[in-house]
């Protein structure tokens, strides 16, 4: 039997493109368990959707599978709607964190033949192997399926507990893209990749949507093992994208010094809470290669970060983002605003703050709530959402007092950035950590998503 795993949504952006690590992972399960499997991403060759299905045709899978977000629900949709057209015989599954959320919505709305809820390594090498023995699906964990024309969801899949024993993302299935270096993010020379070395958050934040609370993470030795086929195949640039790389700290303080006495001569990048950071960790990171250190510090404004339920200070914020700096690593910051509760004297409070420290760069998203997170909830059971997620592109935003739209709220976002940006070292450094490292590779992708982006618009 084949399957064939698809990520159809362009992840090419002005700041880089990453590879698609969740479906290399499960690619990954798929071969250890002995099935054939395919694994094709848009952006590998700007493949259009008739091209991935001409591809497809060829191959001749028995199931397709795609991850959905809630932010891509359209694309998602015409994606599954030319699968259809073409072959009635490939069977459709559908993951991710918005079938995870919706289940039996995203059945019903997409006509597809299965689910699976969660983290799905496991669970999808049950339903392949069902599939193949044409056996019943009751035995398969976070499936979602139809039986009768009536929708049924099994109980939750078993996550694995030890994460080592799972395989190391299946990249070979993309050397195309590698060799293209198709990934790559700005501030880099050459491809980019990216890692993460635990799962799951025991932090309750209220507008994140959270598969598995508990939190699990792999060995520094298995870590270091992924790291050196990394750099095997000549990558220099990782980019750890669990938020709570720290933690144990007494294991990011062993993976740092495996990677330090390995001499991988990799440029690192990690994320972090403001909470878990402080001097010793940021030497250990820099003399590991660690150059840049990403906090979600959220907000400048402590009534708002209360209201999140961050668990954290502006007072940490302002430390996080003051120590990193002095330690001579750079340091990105992620916004949000608009998150219920906000007034314009709060973004006023953050935009000082950004402006006292000068973070290298800001990242600053305006509140869309996401299914099933508590911000979501609470604002629909208040008559406070404003539209919501869709097949027609539309997203939810929260009404505050004194919006009147959504762009009232956005004219603040522009507002900060724009203060931000007028900074004459904050420029300068923005220059230096980003322009001046591009290469040739790089800036090429960014002319072609300017050139996408503006044909849209």
């Amino acid at each position: 039997m084949k399957t064939a795993l698809i990520y159809p949504y362009i992840k090419r952006s002005f700041n880089g493109c990453n590879p698609p690590l969740s479906i290399l992972y499960l690619a990954a399960s798929l071969r250890q368990a002995g099935k054939e499997v395919m694994v094709l991403d848009v952006d590998e060759d700007n493949l259009s959707y008739p091209a991935i299905v001409d591809r497809l045709v060829k191959y001749e899978p028995q199931l397709v599978g795609i991850p959905l977000f809630s932010t891509e629900l359209m694309h998602a949709y015409e994606f599954v709607k030319l699968l259809k057209a073409k072959n009635n015989l490939w069977q459709i599954l559908i993951g991710g964190p918005h079938a995870t959320a919706s289940p039996e919505e995203v059945m019903n709305i997409f006509n597809c033949d299965f689910v699976l809820r969660g983290e799905s390594e496991n669970s999808l090498v049950r339903l392949t192997n069902c599939i193949e023995r044409n056996d019943r699906f009751d035995s398969v964990g976070g499936l979602t399926f139809k039986k009768n024309g009536k929708v049924y969801s099994n109980p939750a899949s078993d996550v694995n507990q030890n994460l080592d024993d799972i395989p190391f993302p299946a990249r070979d299935l993309l050397k195309t893209a590698y060799s293209k270096k198709t990934y790559w993010r700005i501030g880099h020379r050459g491809t980019t990749d990216i890692m993460i070395t635990s799962r799951g958050c025991p932090f309750n934040c209220n507008f994140c949507f959270k598969v598995e609370k508990k939190f699990r993470f792999r060995s520094p030795e298995n870590v270091l093992e992924e790291l050196i086929t990394i750099r095997s195949k000549g990558i220099r640039n990782v980019h750890f994208m669990d938020d709570l790389f720290l933690v144990p700290r007494t294991r990011c303080i062993k993976i740092l010094k495996l990677i330090k006495e390995e001499k991988l001569e990799i440029k690192f990048k990690v994320r972090a809470r403001v909470d878990l950071i402080d001097e010793e960790l940021l030497i250990a990171m820099k003399e590991a290669g660690v150059i840049a250190v990403v906090y979600g510090i959220e907000s400048g404004s402590q009534k708002m970060l209360d209201l999140m339920n961050k668990k954290t200070t502006v007072a940490m914020n302002r430390n996080a983002i003051n120590l990193t700096r002095k330690k001579g690593l750079q340091c990105y910051t992620d916004i949000l605003i608009g998150y219920p509760g906000e007034t314009p004297d709060t973004i006023l409070e953050t935009e000082k703050l950004l402006l006292d420290t000068k973070p290298t760069a800001i990242k600053i998203s305006v509140m869309y709530p996401f299914p099933k997170t508590t911000v979501y909830n609470q604002a629909k059971e208040q008559g406070k959402l404003i539209g919501d997620w869709d097949i027609k592109d539309t997203r939810p935003w929260i009404k505050l007092p004194w919006a009147e739209n959504l762009d009232s709220i956005y004219s603040y976002s522009k507002r900060i950035f724009h203060n931000y940006l007028l900074n004459p070292k904050v420029f300068f450094n923005a220059v230096r950590y980003t322009i001046l490292q591009l290469d040739f590779q790089q800036l090429k992708s960014i002319m072609l998503y300017l050139k996408i982006h503006l044909s849209l618009r």
